[in-house]
């Protein structure tokens, strides 16, 4: 009766129905024979909860699906499958493209500003070793070994030759008010200072630095900032030295005294040669001269307004130039196609060297007697300085073309005659001086026309009277040349190390 009865409410479900016939089936063949009330609560049980192997089966099939126990048994929520798109956008597929190609492009970003940051630490590096490095061998040098090739002492002479480039600068422009400014060890601290120094001046490549003066003595000190070795020491008997300056190919350097004639030394031959007196100039001595910075000609002061030009190269008279009143300084373009002369007429005269004929001359405004004139390396200024310490910048073009040209700036900063001015490389900075007076060197910003008011510092106590000055190829340094024979050595840290 009871299996009739089961039979009958579970017609509609025979899968279920056999599960329990075949349940029941297989405790019969393990020979478990039970009656009455036991044999139907084990059927009931295998009808609603299954029989234990379909149990563990099942949980089984639970772990496959969710990965965990507990998912089967309800104790946290199944994971959500990712539903995939029934179609593929062509916008979606051009945008996932393009998030990829950005995301390379930023790696690539990445790895480039690490390779750039790692160039630049090796060059802050590299140059830290020059800086330590040995110093240049002079006296080691030769001419017939210049010309052999492959010779350690050739190597020497063409690395001395080479520019100094690859200095780390700065972009930025140089702000006006205040300058960073370091003073150094003097430039001639190996050598006691003796008498005036009436030049310094840098070498055109190399990390070198001559001063010359009433001592007789011409001496060469390589540049580093902190020790400035001494490199040689040369005395001229008789000859108190008044301008000094280096051939523009850096081999010689040209020294003039009291005398008609003038002598040069060379630096590869180490030799100091006579030049004799020149017949037909009339001049008592050949004192003050400047250097063409194209290396064609050097030009003597003479007296009356003469400018002698003389030629580099083979040190014969070339011709000779007059101005009215006296000539005191002379400046060139950087092309060194273009002179300016300035005297006591007040007047400027604009030279042409490849005709050597004046082509234009201004009066330099409220000027009664010049003493110095200087020209931008960049070609855009030009400065006048008078006896009465107003430095008139003008600009270039406009002296060209007008008789009365109007300065863009008068700069008053100076009390007493000045006696010397000069730009720095970059054209950013007017060093000019006076020597008058103590510590009376200003330095002008360009092109705000503004003097920096940090310079010179009141503890400066080796600042005494100005006779000559100079800046680096580079701009990273700045000299000043005293009458106590000390060559004072100051950092530019705006600019790059030499």
């Amino acid at each position: 009766m009871l299996r009739r009865k089961i039979h009958t409410e579970h017609q509609q479900t025979s899968h279920t129905s056999n599960k329990a016939s075949k349940t029941f089936s297989r405790k019969q063949a393990l020979g478990i024979t039970k009656k009455g009330k036991d044999v139907e609560e084990e059927i009931l049980e295998g009808l609603v909860l299954g029989t234990p192997d379909e149990v563990i089966k099942n949980l089984d099939v639970g772990k496959r699906k969710t990965g965990t126990e507990e998912d089967v048994f309800g104790l946290q929520p199944p994971q959500k499958r990712e539903k995939k798109p029934v179609w593929e956008d062509v916008d979606d597929m051009v945008g996932s493209v393009q998030m990829t190609k950005a995301k390379k492009f930023e790696g690539m970003k990445q790895g480039e500003e690490c390779r750039i940051r790692t160039e630049q630490y090796t060059v802050r590096l590299k140059s830290k070793f020059e800086k330590v490095s040995s110093n240049p061998n002079w006296s080691k040098f030769r001419a017939d070994d210049v010309g052999q090739s492959g010779s350690d002492d050739d190597s020497d002479a063409e690395e001395l030759m080479s520019k100094t480039g690859n200095f780390l600068t700065t972009d930025r422009s140089l702000p006006k008010g205040f300058i960073q400014i370091k003073q150094c060890p003097n430039a001639n601290r190996d050598s006691p200072p003796q008498g005036k120094l009436y030049a310094v001046e840098f070498h055109p490549s190399a990390q070198v630095i001559l001063t010359a003066g009433s001592n007789q003595t011409l001496s060469l000190f390589q540049v580093d900032g902190k020790n400035n070795p001494k490199i040689q020491s040369v005395f001229l008997d008789n000859f108190p030295i008044f301008s000094a300056h280096f051939t523009t190919d850096g081999q010689q350097v040209v020294l003039s005294s009291k005398h008609r004639s003038f002598v040069y030394y060379d630096m590869i031959a180490g030799k100091v040669i006579n030049v004799p007196k020149i017949k037909g100039l009339g001049e008592t001595r050949m004192k003050n001269f400047v250097m063409s910075p194209d290396g064609r000609f050097l030009v003597f002061l003479g007296s009356h307004g003469n400018m002698h030009l003389i030629s580099a190269k083979s040190k014969e008279w070339i011709q000779s130039l007059k101005m009215n009143g006296s000539v005191e300084s002379v400046s060139f373009s950087r092309d060194g196609e273009t002179m300016f002369s300035h005297g006591d007429d007040g007047e400027v005269y604009i030279w042409d060297l490849g005709t050597r004929e004046c082509v234009h001359h201004f009066i330099d405004d409220g000027c009664t007697k010049g003493t110095c004139i200087t020209a931008s390396p960049n070609g855009q200024y030009l400065a006048c300085g008078s006896y009465s310490g107003v430095v008139n910048i003008y600009e270039t073009k406009t002296c060209q073309t007008s008789r009365s040209p109007k300065p863009l700036k008068a700069l008053m900063n100076l009390t007493t005659p000045c006696t010397d001015a000069i730009f720095n490389p970059s054209s950013e900075i007017l060093a000019m001086s006076s020597n008058f007076t103590e510590k009376a060197v200003k330095l002008a910003h360009l092109p705000s026309m503004t003097v920096f008011s940090n310079y010179p510092e009141r503890q400066d106590h080796e600042l005494r009277l100005p006779r000559s000055m100079d800046f680096s190829p580079n701009g990273g340094y700045f000299t000043v040349g005293t009458n106590k024979g000390s060559a004072l050595l100051y950092r530019m840290k705006h600019y790059g190390n030499y």
